[in-house]
């Protein structure tokens, strides 16, 4: 104690897997991916072509990076 730090605190711990952690990776995922698809869809002047898209960019790259960070470490 005494403002030294153990052993344990050197060593490299995987980061705490907190629940609003996880939701925050999904729904920021989402919401910028999903936001890329909408301006696409703007842009060329789809209509839902490249939402659903971005959508699915976004869950999939959510999904892999809690993975690597809070599953795989």
């Amino acid at each position: 104690m005494n403002g030294q730090r153990s052993a344990k605190s050197d060593s490299k711990e995987s980061p705490n897997a907190n629940p609003a952690t996880l939701i925050s990776y999904l729904l920021g995922g989402l919401a910028f991916w999903g936001g890329v698809g909408w301006v696409v869809d703007w842009a060329l002047g789809f209509s839902g072509l490249f939402l659903p898209i971005g959508f699915g960019v976004g869950l999939v790259g959510s999904i892999y990076l809690i993975y690597t960070q809070h599953v795989r470490s």
